[in-house]
């Protein structure tokens, strides 16, 4: 199935106005964090190499500046997160008010085939993962994407060579993490398959504990629930086999960064290419960098529980009644009580056998028929 742009974007449009504040708050605070550092270069490059004891006024202003920024930054922060969570709440209950609507418009032929406990997976926890995506994604992506680009700008300017033998590890990553994500995508949705059939051997078992303690089956309802249960443990081993192995590859680009910085920008400060604050604004800047590789395998996770949760949503959104009302329907002014079959032929489904052939009934007014059988 193609994924659906267009859809997924739409439910953004009744809180567009919330969530561009949002979105804007969360680029004003990225590009105010990235002002710190050079507020520290500041004052090792320009400050403390001259005459110190005239400087310290400057140094308490510089202070004054950065205490600031760090309010400005907090209130922009609770912004996103109040309201951010707030817009996720909100398209969560619209979403699921829009599958449990076109949900009680579906045929029987379709609850024939699902078991309840999966269609509550999907309207409970699918929904829930892919309100977080709503939310968390494009705040985290622009805060880190401005973290990226205003930091290699920054960067380039005080050591071209460096930054760019730095951004290729990032290169690296980003090739890495592609991979990756598509491994997660089909291990995250084989997860949400297999805790949707543990959620309907529960309601199965559940729902009939009546006739389960009747005729003493309980061994067998936790042979069956155990089944499911050790399904759902072998795709999420599979799931973390491949986390694990993601994180630990960012881990090491990570650890390579923080070498190569300081080997090569020792090796300029002693050829006198590089000074020591620039090193460290370099290490500051880095620094920043690094929190959103370190939360790169958490975003791709978060990302594709999001995808796959949109995925199933619209598998059933997709799914149309066997039978749609009429636009023009006949209305009913005056029934009579009666009801006649005349050689009705029904089976479950297309695969199956009949299991009634030319059926022919009438039943009169007060009158009582069922129909009794497997």
């Amino acid at each position: 199935m193609q994924f659906p742009i267009k859809k997924f974007f739409s439910y953004y449009k009744p809180y567009q106005a919330m969530f561009l504040t949002v979105l804007g708050c969360a680029f004003f605070t990225s590009t105010l964090v990235l002002v710190f550092p050079l507020l520290v270069r500041y004052v090792t490059k320009e400050l403390l190499v001259g005459d110190l004891s005239i400087v310290l006024d400057d140094v308490y202003w510089i202070g004054a500046l950065m205490l600031i920024l760090v309010a400005i930054q907090n209130i922009g922060n609770y912004i996103i997160d109040y309201k951010g969570h707030e817009i996720g709440a909100r398209m969560e209950r619209e979403l699921r008010s829009e599958l449990f609507t076109h949900m009680q418009k579906l045929s029987f032929s379709f609850y024939d085939k699902e078991k309840t406990g999966q269609l509550m997976s999907r309207i409970t926890n699918d929904l829930l993962l892919l309100s977080e995506l709503y939310h968390h994604g494009p705040e985290d992506y622009t805060k880190y994407l401005v973290r990226f680009i205003g930091g290699f700008v920054i960067l380039f300017f005080i050591n071209a060579p460096l930054t760019v033998t730095v951004f290729c590890f990032l290169f690296v990553l980003v090739v890495a993490s592609m991979y990756y994500n598509k491994l997660l995508n089909t291990a995250l949705r084989r997860n949400k398959e297999r805790i949707a059939d543990v959620n309907a051997q529960v309601e199965d078992s559940l729902g009939g504990i009546r006739v389960v303690k009747s005729f003493t089956n309980e061994e067998i309802e936790i042979d069956k629930f155990n089944r499911e249960n050790d399904r759902f443990l072998e795709s999420r081993k599979k799931t973390y086999r491949t986390e694990a192995v993601f994180y630990n590859i960012a881990e090491t680009l990570i650890q390579l960064i923080t070498v190569t910085v300081v080997i090569i920008g020792s090796t300029s400060i002693i050829n006198q290419k590089l000074d020591l604050a620039d090193l460290i604004t370099f290490l500051l800047y880095i620094g920043f960098m690094v929190e959103p590789i370190q939360r790169l395998t958490h975003m791709s996770t978060q990302f594709q529980e999001g995808i796959t949760g949109f995925q199933r949503f619209m598998e059933i959104m997709n799914l149309k009644p066997a039978i749609e009302n009429s636009e023009s329907p006949i209305i009913l002014e005056e029934a009579s009580g009666e009801i006649k079959f005349q050689q009705a032929t029904y089976r479950y489904d297309d695969h199956l056998d009949n299991v009634l052939e030319n059926l022919s009934l009438h039943v009169h007014p007060g009158e009582y028929v069922a129909l009794v059988g497997p």
